[in-house]
């Protein structure tokens, strides 16, 4: 699956910055674009990881629900 991944240089503390608006907190920074590219793949591997993980509904119970037929009767 292919990912946009926006880049930018961090004027700040010197390299480069990259984060994938489709994945939520999927962001690095690194000192040259080669290592970013790296580091942005590793990111991306662990959001899709833990998009996994947490997408697997978590069973909260059986319920027995009741309905009084009588109290619909008079509507």
């Amino acid at each position: 699956m292919k990912y946009s991944v926006i880049v930018k240089e961090d004027k700040l503390d010197g390299g480069y910055f990259a984060y994938v608006p489709e994945l939520k907190g999927c962001f690095t920074q690194a000192e040259t674009l080669d290592e970013l590219k790296v580091n942005i793949k590793e990111a991306i591997e662990i959001s899709i990881e833990d998009i996994n993980e947490n997408s697997i509904p978590k069973f909260l119970g059986v319920w027995e629900v009741e309905i009084n037929n009588a109290t619909y009767a008079n509507n």
